[in-house]
């Protein structure tokens, strides 16, 4: 039985979650006076942007790890191998046969 494909680019949650901490990524909606604002002394805005870049990351590993499904994923196990290229006896993944 062949998986399903699966592609992040149609599914409108990823799309939502990208915008939403796109938008959030940028500090435009701090006042112009939030620079004053500290905590630790790093400004609120700096915290707010390295918080969001966390999240950001968090969730493309999330949209890598769970909402993209290929054929290579059946044909070469799941991309769970070195990560090199090549099996565990040395052979290129990509060659057939």
């Amino acid at each position: 039985m062949k998986p399903e494909m699966s592609e992040p680019v149609r599914k409108r949650r990823v799309w939502l979650g990208f915008i939403v901490l796109f938008v959030l990524i940028n500090p435009w909606y701090f006042a112009s006076d939030a620079g004053a604002t500290r905590l630790m002394g790093i400004p609120l805005w700096a915290l707010m942007v390295l918080g969001v870049s966390l999240a950001l990351s968090i969730f493309i590993t999330w949209t890598i790890n769970t909402q993209w499904q290929t054929d290579s994923d059946e044909r070469y196990g799941g991309g769970k191998g070195r990560g090199d290229g090549h099996d565990s006896d040395g052979a290129r993944r990509d060659e057939e046969g």
